[in-house]
């Protein structure tokens, strides 16, 4: 399975709701970061996750600040190791209802048929408008 294969199962078990499914997907030191590696308070989806809890934690940020929407694939390529994919997306702030639209961008890295790497880019200008 390809990188970008493999990212893309990964991506369509976390919007499914399956999480243990996607987890088996992870690298025990995974690292996860959404946009910023730094913890910000105001944002709980910044920082650096790592691992599988990692992992979970992120996503779990994510339900608990936003309602899944849109999620659309544009494109995604890579070779067995990496993958870049790039599309829309359209989520709602669960604390203030207002939408968050946005580009967005994932590079990953693969080893062993699992993610060891997954950096998610997004407008977190429009990000930080719909939940404050």
């Amino acid at each position: 399975m390809t990188a970008a294969a493999l990212v893309q199962a990964f991506l369509g078990n976390i919007f499914a709701g399956k999480m243990d499914e996607a987890l088996s997907m992870v690298d025990p030191q995974a690292v996860f970061v959404s946009g910023n590696p730094r913890p910000n308070p105001s944002n709980p989806l910044h920082g650096t996750f790592v691992g599988q809890d990692g992992a979970r934690d992120f996503f779990g940020g994510f339900g608990s600040l936003l309602e899944p929407g849109d999620f659309n694939v544009t494109a995604a390529f890579g070779d067995d190791h990496h993958a870049a994919l790039y599309g829309t997306l359209r989520h709602k702030s669960r604390e203030t209802g207002r939408e968050f639209a946005s580009d967005w961008a994932l590079i990953c890295q693969v080893r062993d048929e699992r993610l060891v790497l997954y950096h998610f880019y997004e407008d977190t200008e429009a990000l930080r408008a719909a939940i404050a």
